[in-house]
């Protein structure tokens, strides 16, 4: 059990600021004997999770590309997305990120923009941080604060004792029941909308994605803050709610059709 979870740490070592790790540096970051790293990175290179280069370390291997394949093609929140967030980018003119709540991170996993010649200039020059596979944190922008918003009162909790802060710092409450008063606020509207605080330039729409009870991530679109008007947030919002419901519906045929198989398999 303690190498499985040292192999873990491993992959989780890999960044785009260190894309190539060797064994010594692994050896000082684990503590562990320069024997143990090397029978670590062994089987991790076998199982194509790594990949050795010659003179300079490992780097990540031909099986995390086959993973996200298989993401791409079988996760089941962007099965229930499906065709929802490109016509959701086309109606609203606006970039659509449908992101995972990740530790204590916000993955994008598909990223959605108008085709070219629609909504002319709605989009233009407009940059957004949110791209598939990138991590962000938990504390700025609507993408994220939507997510924190939901989160289990322990898991909240927890996330305030150790990264209090990083909270702060994001401008949110020094104190743990004003921060409670702020997210509920959020949660009691259902959805959240922040400027500039991720892309100076962007205003971000969000709602959160559930399954069931279960928290996934969040639903958002980024536009260009100085063109928007007051009747286009307002269509805006509500064509994301509006497509959040019909995604949450999906999964929950997905959860019917599930149970129904295990029924029907069961002699």
């Amino acid at each position: 059990m303690a190498s499985t979870n040292r192999m873990l740490r491993i992959l989780g070592f890999f960044n785009l600021e260190r894309p190539v790790i060797t064994p010594e540096w692994l050896g000082e970051q684990l503590g562990v004997s320069r024997a143990s790293v090397y029978r670590d990175l062994g089987q991790l290179a076998k199982a194509g999770m790594l990949e050795r280069v010659a003179e300079r370390g490992y780097v990540l291997g031909p099986m995390v590309v086959e993973l996200d394949r298989q993401i791409r093609l079988a996760d089941p929140l962007l099965g229930a997305a499906g065709d929802l967030l490109g016509r959701l980018a086309e109606e609203t003119g606006g970039t659509v990120l449908l992101c995972r709540f990740h530790g204590n991170k916000v993955m994008c996993i598909h990223q959605a923009s108008p085709l070219k010649g629609r909504n002319p200039g709605a989009g233009k020059g407009l940059s957004v941080s949110y791209d598939r596979g990138r991590a962000m944190p938990l504390y700025r922008g609507a993408t994220s604060k939507i997510i924190l918003a939901y989160l289990p009162q322990p898991q909240l909790k927890q996330l305030w004792s150790t990264e209090r802060e990083t909270l702060v710092a994001a401008g949110l409450p020094d104190d743990f029941v004003q921060l409670g008063k702020v997210l509920r606020g959020i949660r009691e509207v259902g959805h959240c909308v922040t400027q500039g605080e991720v892309d100076p330039e962007a205003i971000g729409f969000a709602v959160a994605l559930r399954d069931g009870e279960h928290l996934l991530g969040s639903l958002s679109i980024v536009l260009p803050a100085a063109s928007l008007t007051a009747v286009q947030r307002k269509t805006t919002l509500a064509r994301l709610q509006s497509t959040a419901g019909r995604i949450e519906g999906r999964l929950q045929d997905q959860r019917a059709k599930a149970r129904a198989t295990r029924k029907t398999d069961t002699p």
